[in-house]
C-alpha cells in the first residue's frame, strides 16, 4: 500500500517524488476545532526548495480543500473565500458540498478543484499542522482516502462513520484532477 512521508523528511532526504505526487496538509487552530486541509497534486517537478513561508514548488499542480468549522465559529456566515488569512480557502458556499456532522461541525468540500499554475507553495507546519507527500501508486487513492479517514477521526475527533464519508467525498474531487490529463 502506498505510504505517506513527512514533506520535511523527504525534502531533506530527496525523495519527494519530480515526476509527480500528491501531498495532504492540515492546518489546525489551536484551541478550537476549526481546521482547514489542502491536497496538492504535481507533476514534472522543475524546481523545490524551502523559503520561510514554506516550501515551492516550481510545476503545475491541482488543489482541493476541506474546511472544517465547529459549530461555535462566529464567522460562519461569512464567505470562505473572504475569511481571515489561515482560516480561509479560495471558494464560495455555492461551489463546495456542505456536510453537517452530528455535532453540528460543517465541513465544506469543493466540488471541484483549482488548478495552480506554474509553481505553489506548501506553507509551513505551526502547531499540531502536517503535511505528508505521497507517491504515485496503483493504490494511492485508497491510501489517501484512509490516511485522511484516519486523521479526521485522530486530529478532529470525528466519528468513524463521518469520518468515512468526509474522505470519500474529498477523494471525489480529488479524482476530478486534471493534471495527470495534460
Amino acid at each position: 500500500m502506498a505510504k505517506a512521508l513527512s514533506l520535511l523528511k523527504a525534502y531533506h532526504t530527496s525523495s519527494i517524488p519530480s515526476n509527480g505526487g500528491f501531498i495532504v496538509t492540515a492546518y489546525f487552530e489551536g484551541g478550537t476545532n476549526y481546521s482547514v486541509y489542502e491536497v496538492t497534486a504535481y507533476q514534472n517537478v522543475k524546481d523545490i526548495y524551502q523559503v520561510p513561508e514554506g516550501m515551492i514548488f516550481k510545476t503545475d499542480g491541482n488543489r482541493t480543500h476541506m474546511l472544517i468549522e465547529p459549530p461555535s465559529y462566529a464567522q460562519k456566515h461569512i464567505e470562505p473565500v473572504n475569511r481571515e488569512q489561515g482560516k480561509s480557502i479560495p471558494y464560495r458556499f455555492n461551489e463546495m458540498n456542505l456536510i453537517k456532522l452530528r455535532n453540528q461541525v460543517n465541513v465544506m468540500i469543493p466540488k471541484e478543484p483549482i488548478m495552480l499554475y506554474s509553481s505553489f507553495t506548501i506553507l509551513k507546519n505551526r502547531g499540531d499542522s502536517f503535511s505528508f507527500v505521497f507517491h504515485l501508486t496503483e493504490d494511492v487513492y485508497l491510501a489517501m482516502k484512509k490516511f485522511i479517514s484516519d486523521s479526521l477521526y485522530n486530529d478532529c475527533s470525528f466519528g468513524k462513520t463521518d469520518a468515512m464519508t468526509c474522505a470519500k467525498t474529498v477523494l471525489e474531487t480529488i479524482k476530478k484532477f486534471s493534471i495527470w490529463k495534460a
